[in-house]
């Protein structure tokens, strides 16, 4: 299979590694020229490329059978890729990584896929639009996945750097907000699955834990003996929304976590 990663990164690169290991043909975009050697590993063609760039977007779809999309945020590049769908008029599978942020503030109750979206911030309201606008493509016969994921952590990523750098802060709320989160490896193992075997929508991404910030600060700050994380209450928490992600829907599917339980690290 040719397989196109527009944006690759993070998570790109991990998924990119595995089906270039695979036996397919992996091609990895990236704005950003600095990474080019990086993508070097995870694909047999990496390309610097800017959201306006038509034509050579143009080529890279029709050459491709599917397209992974990691840039979260970006509606330009989403409306950008419509219209070209519509120009080509040659259907595509297609996946991209969104974000549970999108569900905003719930007071800490479940939101599962059809939970409504309340999001207030601009982050958040562009990654609304955006899926939206990759949804559309199903009127083109696309065939289109939306993976939500919470927050990623693991390699590079580790919880222990995230306390040891609010060491010197005080953070606003009280911590006692439920935090979601993936590990990468189930990140870069959800976009696989949802690949092998063919999944369409929305699917929620988290892992069958969900501590308090607090809660979950306080384990790493005691493991790796770092100072304890301040809260201000006074203000309103940096994490907009409390809210607990429900994974149900892509587990009945079949998809295992391989870290269901979150890792100390």
């Amino acid at each position: 299979m040719k397989i196109l990663i527009i944006e690759c990164n993070y998570i790109g690169i991990e998924v990119g590694a595995l089906w270039k290991k695979k036996g397919h043909t992996v091609t990895a975009t990236t704005s950003h020229a600095e990474l080019i050697e990086k993508l070097s590993h995870c694909s047999q063609k990496s390309v610097v490329l800017k959201t306006d760039a038509s034509e050579e977007l143009t080529d890279l779809l029709l050459s491709n059978d599917f397209i992974f999309i990691e840039d979260k945020e970006n509606t330009q590049l989403a409306t950008h890729i419509r219209k070209l769908a519509l120009k080509i008029n040659t259907p595509k599978k297609i996946i991209y990584l969104s974000s549970s942020a999108v569900y905003g503030d719930h007071q800490g109750k479940w939101v599962d896929e059809a939970s409504e979206l309340k999001t207030t911030d601009e982050y958040g309201k562009d990654l609304i639009e955006t899926e939206k606008t990759y949804l559309s493509l199903e009127e083109l016969n696309w065939q289109v996945c939306i993976l939500r994921s919470a927050e990623v952590y693991g390699p590079g990523k580790e919880l222990s750097k995230r306390v040891a750098l609010f060491s010197d802060q005080v953070l606003s709320g009280d911590g006692s907000q439920y935090s979601n989160m993936v590990h990468q490896l189930d990140s870069t193992f959800a976009v696989n699955y949802a690949l092998q075997h063919n999944l369409e929508g929305i699917y929620n991404l988290s892992d069958d834990e969900h501590p308090t910030r607090k809660e979950i600060y306080d384990k790493v700050a005691e493991k790796f003996q770092l100072p304890k994380v301040k809260w201000d209450p006074t203000h309103t928490p940096f994490h907009e929304g409390n809210k607990r992600v429900s994974n149900h829907k892509i587990k009945m599917e079949g998809f295992a976590l391989h870290h269901p339980l979150r890792l100390i690290t």
